[in-house]
């Protein structure tokens, strides 16, 4: 695959408006007509005609100009990242010191819960009574169980966490006189739901998957354009007979250095994967069949993106079974004023391999179609609940949903949003464009100017 195709498959298609213009840069050597970006203070810039690259002082000029607006649309980009991320790393860092703190007293914790199973257990064998009891028996009282992502506690300060090593020993949660809690499912789900320590523990571990996610994406695109400044200086050299590649590689350098090392990304990379050992290492204990549950969603999911990706992988937390709701092009229209710039064919393409099941809402008010979707079986058995993402909390139909099951949130991804792809991507105007793509984002992924008014599309 040549290079082109390899750098705009890679890229996340947010993130294309700030990599290196590598195919206008190819056909300018070629003597295509191309459009340069223009700033958002300059005229719209003219085509260049086509004429022989190897002889045209033109298509030169006209190269070195679109390489200059690659290099300063990067370096902005990078810029931008690294304030927000640094920033944000503080946020995550205390999300974490809340979700130790909440563990220490939480019924769910798997401390607690295996000091208090081996005190009753000395409690019941008795002075100098090595027995164990009857397993059996243990096993019958347990309501709750340690599952996925279990942790030897007896070696809790040890290397990096498996999210799929379990537990030398299973115990069930105890309450605060001591006595381990039991339940139906549908009871202790909605209780989990509601305890502070799971709360903490599903923000903690969400926000920091997608911020590794993040960075790795990053450290990728980085590379990536690395690689595509070398490609084209290279191709430059070839076209017009000159041999100024390593000169012009180290400007870019200079001026750019994050493209020899990643910058600031991998230390925070490493320091972000030691926060998600810490965070594994107090995951709540789960009731036994949490995993068995279907996991209702619902959304729009326009130009899908790493966002919409990170919380379709989240909500694997709650259970094994995803079930998303779509809206149609003309409830989309309804509810947003705008047809949406995916069809419903090709947002249901898009979100398919992220999830079991679609079904599609023809209609602005979804409460109806979730109705027909949830089987009174699974609602009596508590083996179903809804999770969405925290920018909407009294969304459609939520006084229905949750009265027939637990509602999660999780946490959106920082900076992304639909709005603001549709805002960069498919503006008429090159000035909204400029200024959305460096614009400040609020929590929902909306661009806002510096009056913190959205930035829409004109």
């Amino acid at each position: 695959m040549k290079f082109g195709h390899t750098l705009t498959n890679s890229i996340q298609p947010e993130w294309r408006f700030y990599a290196v213009d590598y195919k206008p840069l190819k056909k300018t050597l070629k003597g295509k007509h191309v459009k340069v970006p223009s700033s958002p203070d300059s005229a719209p810039s003219p085509t260049t005609p086509p004429v022989p690259p190897s002889t045209s002082k033109a298509n030169v000029d006209l190269f070195n100009r679109i390489l200059e607006d690659s290099v300063e649309k990067l370096g902005k980009f990078y810029e931008s990242k690294e304030a927000s991320l640094l920033a944000y790393v503080k946020v995550l860092e205390e999300r974490v010191s809340k979700l130790q703190k909440s563990e220490i007293t939480s019924p769910l914790s798997r401390r607690n819960s295996l000091n208090k199973s081996l005190t009753n257990l000395a409690a019941q064998d008795g002075p100098g009574d090595t027995s164990s009891g009857s397993e059996s028996d243990d096993d019958a009282n347990i309501g709750l169980s340690l599952n996925e992502s279990e942790v030897d506690l007896t070696n809790i300060s040890s290397g990096p966490v498996s999210s799929s090593s379990s537990s030398a020993i299973s115990s069930p949660p105890y309450s605060e006189q001591g006595e381990p809690v039991v339940g139906s499912l549908k009871d202790l789900c909605r209780e989990t739901a509601q305890n502070d320590h799971f709360k903490d523990y599903i923000y903690s571990i969400k926000s920091l998957r997608t911020f590794e996610r993040e960075l790795s994406l990053l450290v990728e695109f980085i590379e990536l354009n690395r690689v595509g400044f070398s490609k084209i200086l290279k191709k430059f050299d070839k076209v017009v007979g000159s041999s100024i590649r390593e000169k012009r590689l180290e400007e870019v350098t200079a001026k750019l250095p994050f493209l020899a090392s990643s910058g600031f990304l991998k230390p925070l990379l490493l320091k972000v994967q030691s926060l998600i050992n810490t965070t594994l290492i107090l995951k709540p204990i789960l009731p036994s069949g949490w995993s068995d549950r279907k996991v209702y969603t619902i959304g729009c999911f326009d130009l899908f993106h790493r966002g919409h990706v990170n919380v379709l992988a989240s909500l694997r937390e709650f259970g094994h079974f995803i079930v998303a709701g779509i809206h149609d092009d003309e409830s989309y229209f309804k509810l947003k004023k705008k047809y949406p710039i995916d069809n419903l064919e090709k947002r249901m393409a898009n979100v398919k391999p992220h999830v079991d099941m679609i079904y599609v809402i023809p209609s602005t008010d979804p409460m109806p179609y979730i109705q027909m979707m949830v089987s009174p079986q699974d609602i009596e058995a508590g083996l179903c609940c809804y999770a969405r993402g925290d920018d909407m909390l009294q969304f459609p139909g939520r006084d229905w949903v949750e009265s027939v099951m637990p509602v999660h949130f999780l946490p959106r991804t920082e900076g992304c949003s639909s709005s603001l792809i549709r805002t960069i991507y498919h503006s008429d105007s090159d000035l909204t464009r400029h200024k959305a793509a460096f614009a400040k984002t609020r929590y929902d992924g909306k661009p806002v100017d510096e009056n913190g008014e959205v930035i829409k599309t004109s």
